[in-house]
């Protein structure tokens, strides 16, 4: 039976072989990461601006619309008190 665990990667026997492939693995992750900080930026970018375009439009859409006749918070009411009603008895 083949041993599979080291046919796949060998670690290369000379230093300069070795630090040429630190070197590469170094370059790969600060790459993904700057890439990683674009995207971010982009979408940090379209969230504000996104923000504030909603915030606008309900600014100057907010003010025009007008008060119905039957909005729940200007209602008439009466307060009664339980407690009048039992010493009337």
């Amino acid at each position: 039976m083949r041993n599979f665990q080291s046919s796949f990667y060998r670690v290369p026997e000379s230093p300069l072989a070795r630090f040429g492939l630190a070197l590469g693995g170094i370059a790969i992750l600060a790459v993904s990461f700057f890439v990683g900080l674009v995207f971010l930026a982009v979408a940090a970018g379209l969230a504000i601006l996104a923000a504030v375009g909603l915030t606008v439009r309900n600014w100057l859409t907010g003010r025009r619309k007008p008060r119905k006749p039957d909005d729940l918070r200007h209602v008439e009411y009466r307060v009664i008190r339980r407690d009048q009603d039992r010493d009337r008895r």
